[in-house]
């Protein structure tokens, strides 16, 4: 339909792609039609995960008028190329999923569907951010096209790549947005395996897909599985919307693109940190009550155990070793007749206590001195020496 130009930017100074339309890329009746929607769709969406529209133009060439477009120039290789050198990691695949389903659900959001994913239509821009090699981007709606839109090419005509064609359009069906999820799972399956799920002649390959579903090894984890075959499935129905497999991807990408183990993955939200809390900071942890004298370590010379509800130093385990009876836990003999002295000594300082306490108590309340009548005269006198000489 087309080609395309690395060329310069003359009055920005900047380098751009220039993508030049065949004269006979289509017929008469539809050709015009096909350009200007592409032009339409690429300057009327924007985002990080697509290809930047700058300019469009119409340039005289040889007598004819060809139309142009400038967009974005990527410095990078085409997804086709990285996944010939190997399969990708998955870390790498989910990150870049991530970003590619958001473009397509931006895409969808818009009416439009691309109809044409494939590796090659995905350009590989180099990234400087920390741990990040490249960004994924979009390219090529030159094929895209509203939804519900009439039919801009003749009856029959098949528009897409065989190897990635979903079920309804190998049966030339109406197609939509899940179309896409479906070409997008394929892809996704490639980078991780480094082969194509259909492979074979362009009949061989749209034929294939509606007798089988693709093969998606089990090495790939369940949670790769569960996705790519909701992805791929045959039903336009079942499968997954691009923002749900965006959400799905991000959240591969998150957990290490399903290196950790399935039950981490699977606990409810918050439950990874907490998992993550306790492995660090186990110095700080409740530790259970250990009995048993061999369940004591003795080999990590910084681990703390507790003994009888109390944090014991490790200084302290074979003196506590030596105190109980091996396999039962209990006080051995030894250690019980340590204890007899010390007893003895808090009895006797007890006793003492109490002793010194009762000696200490009043015996009884203080005799009241008896009173007499006043007697007058030298009676009286006597009576008051005689009171005296008796008192104490």
């Amino acid at each position: 339909m087309a080609a395309v130009y690395q060329a310069t930017d003359v009055i920005l100074g900047r380098t751009v792609a220039l993508k030049l339309f065949r004269n006979d890329s289509l017929d008469d009746s539809s050709g015009a039609e096909r350009q200007s929607g592409e032009v339409a769709l690429l300057a009327s969406l924007n985002h990080f995960a697509l290809v930047t529209l700058f300019d469009v133009g119409t340039a005289v060439i040889d007598g004819s008028a060809r139309t142009f477009i400038v967009m974005e120039f990527i410095d990078g290789p085409d997804l086709r190329s990285q996944i010939a050198g190997g399969p990708l990691s998955a870390a790498e695949v989910a990150e870049m999923g991530a970003d590619l389903a958001e473009a397509l659900h931006y895409v969808h959001s818009q009416g439009i569907i691309h109809r044409d994913i494939k590796p090659a239509n995905v350009l590989l821009a180099p990234s400087s951010f920390p741990g990040r090699i490249s960004h994924a981007k979009l390219a090529d709606f030159g094929i895209a096209r509203l939804l519900d839109e009439a039919r801009l090419t003749a009856t029959g005509t098949l528009i897409g790549t065989a190897s990635y064609l979903s079920p309804e359009q190998a049966l030339g069906a109406a197609i939509g947005p899940p179309s896409d999820v479906y070409s997008f799972g394929l892809v996704l399956l490639e980078c991780l395996t480094g082969e194509r799920a259909y492979p074979g002649t362009a009949i061989e390959s749209a034929t294939a897909r509606l007798q089988r579903q693709p093969e998606i090894p089990a090495t790939l984890g369940r949670d790769w599985v569960n996705l790519l075959g909701a992805m791929t499935s045959r039903e336009a129905a079942d499968r997954p919307s691009a923002s749900d497999a965006a959400v799905a991807l991000r959240a591969l990408a998150s957990a290490g693109a399903g290196a950790a183990d399935d039950a981490t993955q699977l606990m409810p939200t918050g439950a990874s940190d907490a998992t993550a809390l306790l492995a660090t900071d186990a110095a700080t942890a409740l530790l259970p009550v250990s009995s048993p004298a061999s369940a004591l370590p003795s080999s990590d010379a910084s681990a703390e155990t507790v003994v009888l509800g109390r944090v014991q130093s490790p200084q302290d385990s074979d003196d506590t070793a030596a105190r109980t009876t091996p396999g039962t836990g209990r006080p051995s003999r030894g250690g019980r007749r340590k204890w007899v002295p010390i007893i003895l000594v808090v009895a006797a300082v007890v006793i003492g206590i109490l002793a010194f306490v009762l000696l200490q108590r009043p015996s009884g309340p203080e005799a009241t001195p008896p009173s007499y009548p006043a007697v007058e005269g030298p009676l009286g006198t006597h009576l008051q020496e005689l009171q005296k000489s008796v008192e104490p």
